[in-house]
């Protein structure tokens, strides 16, 4: 018996780890553009990402265009304690003649299972024709001469949903020599997440007759509000190249010894995007805001316990959409179990230019009760921007066997009793009375009022008192996660401010600012027990004022969330009283909010 569930074990342990596996390693396909002309070049960067030692992929037919590698790049990272690594290989194709190709999946061995990823298709026109007419447009002056340098914003989308993806392109094209590294400022963009969607690419294509180098960069928006939202305008300074202009004379030759540099500034034209409000119609009472396309599944470390020994159950939440944005799932109040949460975290991912990802979330259940009891099926709402409609997943209900448990492992604590003495009579006989009595005194204290007596007595009592109070706060932490939240609240902002110190003190500005906004946003999350992704900062600024937060506060707090947003796009880094006097300002803000009931 016990060797076949040693052996039912293995097998279960196995296909677990085979599953496992399966998320090890991914394989993707890139290129860029997908349209081209004949005298133009496409950009295929191949990655593979898993743990361990990563075999070379295997590329398909590219015969039809001449090859040349640009190299391969690497790029480590550690998440929950496992190690990822992912290698970028990079090719530039050069075409060989018109038409339209599809390059079939690149794929890569390990573990003697294949891995493919999807093909591609790029487009090759004539001579000029693959060149859009943004870029043609944007290459000219308004003279109709040709630019040297210019720079180009384009979002893939017009119009997109509240915390729906769209994705601004940003394109420096150059066609003479730099003198220095390009200086990007990012555009602005206040009322938006962002995501940089890696890597930059860089590419040779023909404007106008003219060719460019382009290095193009992607960035994943998604909108916090609906309305007509703008985005600012990014801008490149570089040092160019630049020649004096001489009169023809027979000391040209020395030309050369005039070149001089000239730096250059070039902007984008801002940018708007009408942004839909998520429709009233059929949302889920509980909706939470998770916009996307994303399914749930639930897994438990054991099917059997005791009576107040815990389970652990792991939510895995993944999809495309905002992953930071996913709130965790609701655990409803359970009569047969203590509930609360040991663990959460999160990867993002990027597949195709589409944000997405993992997130995972623990809960721990203490049953109260010996039986067969059910572990009730956790749901998610999300709403769809492709088909327009809300949609509800769920895990499915997970059956445990719960056992008595076994005596308890705290010791009876005796209570000490003092024994009363018999005194036994041991002779009769006729004394001698003492007429006078003297002064009636006791040679030693009662018992009772001994140090050690109430040492004795005192201390065990207290002891019990002590404990029962712990196990009483121990419960309800467990049991009542909004308390356990509010409880803690200020000593987990306290420790972000710490973190945010660290980071002013390394010269992480941008980094230094968003520590700052989340530690706000997580505590008056945790005050209200609601996820803190939820929020923004309109809404932060409403519930201080339905509050009675003092004026002053508000006011410093918005302050410090603008500072925060600009910080987080500006390329420069804030002065250090700047960052310092924003640090004092979130600790008052803080102080103040812990001595105000939040509503």
């Amino acid at each position: 018996m016990v060797i076949k569930s040693i052996a039912i074990l293995a097998i279960l342990l196995l296909s677990s780890l085979a599953a496992e596996a399966q998320d090890d390693i991914r394989i993707e396909m890139h290129i860029a553009p997908d349209t081209i002309s004949i005298e133009d070049q496409a950009f295929l960067a191949i990655t593979v990402t898993g743990s361990g030692s990563l075999p070379d992929p295997e590329l398909p037919n590219l015969s039809m265009f001449e090859v040349s590698s640009q190299g391969t790049s690497t790029n480590i990272s550690i998440v929950n304690g496992k190690m990822e690594s992912t290698y970028a290989y990079n090719y530039m194709l050069f075409p060989k003649r018109q038409g339209t190709f599809v390059i079939k999946p690149a794929s890569v061995v390990y573990k003697r299972k294949r891995y493919e990823t999807k093909e591609v298709t790029l487009t090759v026109l004539d001579s000029g024709v693959g060149t859009p007419r943004t870029l043609e447009k944007a290459a000219k002056t308004s003279d109709g001469e040709t630019r040297d340098i210019f720079l180009l914003a384009e979002l893939n989308k017009k119009k997109v949903y509240v915390n729906e993806q769209v994705t601004l392109t940003i394109k420096f094209c150059y066609a003479v020599s730099l003198l220095s590294q390009p200086d990007y400022t990012p555009p602005q963009t206040t009322d938006f997440w962002s995501d940089a969607i890696e890597p930059q690419r860089s590419y040779y294509q023909n404007i106008n007759g003219r060719r460019y180098n382009v290095i193009e960069i992607n960035t994943a928006l998604f909108p916090t509000r609906s309305g007509e939202l703008n985005i600012g305008s990014a801008m490149v300074s570089v040092n160019v190249k630049a020649r004096s202009r001489r009169r023809r004379d027979p000391f040209s030759m020395f030309d050369d010894f005039f070149d001089h540099g000239q730096t250059k500034k070039v902007r984008t034209k801002p940018l708007k995007i009408d942004v839909l409000p998520l429709p009233a119609e059929n949302k889920p009472a509980d909706y939470s805001g998770t916009v996307g396309e994303f399914f749930i599944t639930s897994s438990i470390d054991k099917l059997k316990t005791e009576v107040n020994q815990p389970v652990t159950v792991t939510y895995k939440i993944r999809g495309t959409g905002n992953i930071k944005t996913v709130a965790e799932p609701e655990i409803e109040d359970l009569v047969d179990f203590r509930v609360y949460r040991a663990a959460s975290s999160e990867k993002v991912s990027i597949i195709d230019g589409v944000v997405g990802g993992t997130k995972i979330f623990e809960e721990t259940y203490i049953p109260k009760r010996a039986g067969q009891l059910a572990i009730p099926a956790v749901s998610l709402n999300y709403f769809n921007p492709r088909t327009g409609q809300y949609k509800t997943v769920s895990t499915k209900p997970i059956n445990i066997d719960v056992a008595q448990a076994a005596l308890s492992n705290y010791a009876n604590i005796p209570v000490p009793r003092v024994a009363g003495r018999v005194i036994d009579d041991k002779a009769k006989d006729i004394r001698y009375i003492k007429i006078e009595s003297g002064n009636l005194s006791l040679k030693q204290p009662l018992l009772i009022t001994t140090p050690l007596y109430l040492i004795l007595n005192g201390v065990p009592v207290l002891l019990f008192v002590l404990v029962w109070i712990g196990q009483k706060r121990k419960e309800k932490l467990s049991s009542d996660i909004g308390y356990a939240r509010s409880r803690l609240a200020r000593k987990l902002a306290r420790k972000r401010l710490t973190a945010a110190r660290k980071l002013a003190n390394s010269g992480q500005t941008a980094k230094f600012y968003a520590e700052i906004r989340f530690a706000l946003f997580a505590y008056i999350a945790d005050k209200l027990n609601v996820s803190p992704h939820g929020l923004t900062g309109d809404k932060l600024l409403e519930i201080m004022k339905n509050s009675d937060i003092e004026e002053e506060i508000i006011g410093k707090t918005a302050s410090l969330l603008r500072q925060a947003d600009f910080a987080q796009y500006s390329s420069s880094n804030s002065a250090t009283e700047d960052v310092r006097q924003s640090l004092k300002s979130a600790e008052e803000i803080l102080i103040k909010l812990e001595g105000s009931k939040i509503a």
